[in-house]
């Protein structure tokens, strides 16, 4: 009887020490589990922050797409480009006449235009080509942008505002009509979000460009010395 007592003291001692070496696993082993640290190094009530994990990232597609901001009129509620530009040394005349040139050059064949000369002013209905940018070195006409593009003009300084942004797509394979969408649209609507603000992302390069080139084309040319030859 006392051998078999003894026996049964032997087997439990046995099979507690083999569950205690089965639940602290040893990390050197293969078959260690990192998903599952043990209380030592990972206290039960903590929180494990993921971004923490991550080095403070988090992935990109889990944060809302952030659209192109753009600035709105106050007035209008129209999409506009606007800006004043001191320029001294040129006079108003000259001004005038070198916005008409760039405007006659650069804003397309079916130009519709608006002179008030006695207030300096000169408004204009003109397009250029609307493209989808493939990559770097491709694109892809789409249509065309359309707006107004106004100046007005004062001794030494001209403010130039581009306003009324329209859409105008290619006619379709099957000799289907254009469409027309305002910039508005694609900027407040909730359909189609990405594909809209690629349109506007494109659109704003094309016309800030045009922007630089109409503020190259109204400086002054520099004036040469006759002695300086």
């Amino acid at each position: 009887m006392k051998g078999y007592v003894k026996l049964l003291v032997v087997v439990f001692f046995t099979l507690s020490a083999w569950s205690v070496s089965a639940q602290v696993q040893d990390e050197t082993t293969p078959g260690y589990d990192f998903s599952s640290p043990d209380s030592a190094s990972v206290d039960s009530g903590a929180v494990v922050d993921e971004g923490a994990e991550n080095g403070g990232k988090v992935d990109p597609l889990m944060k809302p797409y952030e659209r192109i901001v753009l600035t709105l009129d106050s007035t209008t509620n129209l999409i506009t480009y606007y800006g004043v530009v001191e320029q001294e040394e040129s006079g108003s005349d000259s001004l005038y006449l070198r916005a008409k040139k760039w405007a006659n050059e650069h804003l397309g064949k079916e130009i519709k235009v608006e002179v008030d000369k006695r207030n300096q002013k000169l408004t204009y209905i003109g397009s250029i080509p609307a493209y989808a940018y493939m990559n770097k070195y491709s694109k892809r006409v789409i249509g065309k942008f359309e707006f107004k593009i106004t100046f007005l003009i004062k001794e030494g300084r001209y403010k130039y505002q581009v306003t009324n942004l329209v859409h105008e797509s290619l006619k379709t394979s099957e000799g289907g009509k254009t469409t027309r969408n305002y910039f508005e649209y694609y900027y407040t609507s909730t359909t189609k979000v990405r594909e809209y603000d690629t349109i506007l992302r494109n659109a704003d390069k094309d016309i800030q460009a045009m922007i630089e080139s109409l503020k190259k084309a109204l400086r002054e040319p520099p004036v040469v010395d006759e002695d300086d030859w």
